[in-house]
């Protein structure tokens, strides 16, 4: 059988019957791992406490300047999130820079833009398309250091990618002008680069509409569900299915694991470290909110399994506790392809990647423990279903919520420890960099400039494993089937609509980004943290169908159809139930 991740991997142990808290030398052990524990939380936390100390309750991070904006002297920007009338959303920034402009008439405060990136080749100047409807914060004229007209620049015919319609010729001169743009993290990284390359160009934004709501619908799902990604999940589903001899090294999925999770830590440490103390505040009030929406969902998941499938109450129970947790994989398909439409996230997502995790494994331990207490038998069959043989003789210690091994799989396992040690260090390393930008310059080459290649071979092994999986699905039931299929848009929409209630009790505007990455965290099913709880706590359980329902079918469907899916939620919900003023 194929193992879904590295991390799943734990070591196993000979059984007891007797009660480890009763033994000295195992209370003295645990003891010292809690110790450890919470040192390592205090650890974790002293970071965000200090810069919140330093900051004072007033203040914010500083605004990190554009390239040329530095080159040319311009005066500090540290109220730049002050500009006009605007209010920036959570996690945004100004990013201030002299940049070319078409119509400088159509560049004002709260107007909407498209960056465009202007290099010079060996054919002549060539124009590509960065970032749409990017809102201008502030306007003015460039310093005097800046040249005012720039050599005209002649447009490229367009390429096979579809921008001839946008990338129109133009003849005469392009004024500079020193402009603010409200932008986040991944947009923030994506102007920087293309800035050291060549020209910023600001265009009035293009609705690109075909005038029907339904035609835009269908276009943008379509337009969503092929992209590169996809694709290479795509190809690796059609392995099995036309027996293509290909057997993904091991070693390297292991190592794509171990790098995807490390990336992700770090890239949301990095911006993390660039949010106010009242931002932090938010991050941990959504938490919160997470934490309560994933619990809800894997109760909700083992109710409707008991109701329309044949399955036992202890399978039931387990399956319900995976979609309770989330998926590591469904979340960084999910950030490359936001990455690859330009639709912008806050930055402290990654902490909810850890935090939604866990309530899937403590929802299923309390679950579990119960329904020993009523007499389930040693191979997990409760009374009323076939060949049950009477209550179990021995207890199983290991179930309990205070088993040191449970205690270490939830909280410490390899997944979690990595998202958090690269959290931890990516917010060190920001702080440092916001007064030495070259400190985070090299691991960015590595976390940032290749992240989208690596998800795809990822991608491409976890479209292989997915369709084996399916094979699992056989005596599962149509019930099942349709519950693995059709529950997560059920739980996305949960997800979103409890984020957005919380965006509307604070007052605050979440992107749209954050709210595609919390329904996929609601509505995907783990692999990685609770099959391995499953095996220390819940051996009765069936091992193949709850895998079979998390990566054949709810990861399958997630990063295929559900992602665009998601996307067109999230905008009717944002449009439907507006953020006063």
């Amino acid at each position: 059988m194929r193992h879904p991740s590295c991390c799943d991997v734990v070591a196993s142990r000979q059984p007891t019957n007797q009660n480890p808290w009763h033994r000295p030398a195992v209370a003295r052990a645990v003891s010292h791992r809690l110790a450890l524990f919470a040192g390592a939380l205090a650890l974790t936390l002293l970071p965000l406490a200090v810069p919140a100390l330093a900051e004072g309750s007033g203040t914010t991070a500083p605004v990190i300047l554009g390239h040329k904006l530095a080159q040319h002297g311009g005066e500090t920007a540290a109220d730049d999130h002050r500009d006009g009338p605007l209010k920036l959303p959570i996690g945004q920034r100004v990013y201030r820079s002299i940049v070319e402009v078409e119509d400088p008439d159509a560049i004002r405060p709260g107007t909407t833009v498209d960056v465009w990136h202007v290099t010079l080749g060996d054919e002549g100047p060539t124009t590509r398309r960065l970032l749409r409807r990017v809102v201008v914060v502030s306007e003015a004229a460039a310093p005097a250091a800046a040249s005012d007209v720039v050599e005209p620049a002649e447009e490229a015919d367009a390429d096979a990618a579809g921008e001839s319609a946008d990338a129109e010729d133009h003849d005469g001169f392009f004024l500079t002008r020193m402009v603010g743009l409200a932008v986040g993290g991944g947009q923030l990284e994506t102007l920087r680069m293309a800035e050291a390359q060549g020209v910023l160009r600001l265009r009035p934004a293009s609705l690109s509409s075909t005038g029907s709501p339904l035609r835009d619908l269908a276009r943008n799902f379509v337009g969503n569900l092929f992209q590169p990604l996809l694709l290479f999940f795509f190809m690796g589903f059609a392995v099995p299915l036309l027996r293509v001899p290909l057997d993904f090294p091991k070693a390297l999925y292991q190592s794509l694991t171990l790098y995807l999770l490390v990336a992700i830590g770090w890239h949301g440490g990095e911006l993390m470290a660039h949010l106010s103390s009242g931002e932090l505040a938010v991050a941990g009030g959504m938490a919160a909110v997470g934490f309560v929406v994933n619990g809800l969902i894997g109760l909700a998941a083992v109710w409707i399994l008991r109701t329309v499938t044949p399955m036992r109450q202890i399978d039931a129970v387990t399956v319900g506790a995976y979609y309770g947790s989330d998926s590591a994989g469904t979340f960084v398909t999910c950030l490359g392809i936001l990455a690859s439409l330009g639709i912008l996230h806050d930055s402290y997502m990654p902490v909810m990647l850890a935090v939604m995790e866990i309530p899937g494994c403590l929802v299923g331990l309390f679950l579990v423990s119960q329904l020993r207490r009523r007499g389930m038998d040693e191979l997990g069959n409760m009374p009323g279903e076939r060949h049950y043989a009477g209550p179990a003789r021995v207890d199983h210690p290991e179930g309990s919520l205070l088993s040191p091994k449970i205690l270490h799989e939830v909280f410490l396992n390899p997944g979690l420890f990595l998202l958090f040690g690269g959290l931890v260090v990516g917010f060190i390393s920001g702080r440092q960099a916001i007064e030495d930008p070259s400190v985070v310059e090299g691991p960015n080459h590595l976390f940032l400039f290749i992240f989208k290649g690596a998800l795809c071979l990822f991608l491409l092994e976890m479209g292989m494993t997915a369709c084996e999986r399916l094979r699992d699905l056989k005596t599962a039931g149509w019930g099942f089937i349709a519950f693995g299929l059709f529950a997560p848009v059920a739980f996305a929409t949960f997800g979103m609509l409890a984020l957005h209630a919380y965006s509307l009790l604070l007052g605050h505007h979440f992107e749209l980004g954050t709210y595609v990455l919390f329904a996929v965290l609601a509505a995907a099913a783990s692999y990685i943290a609770v099959p391995a709880v499953q095996r220390i706590a819940i051996p009765e359980a069936s091992p193949t169908l709850p895998l079979a329902a998390s990566l054949g079918l709810t990861f399958t469907w997630n990063v295929t159809v559900g992602i665009p899916i998601y996307i067109e939620i999230a905008r009717w919900i944002v449009a439907t139930v507006p953020l006063a003023g």
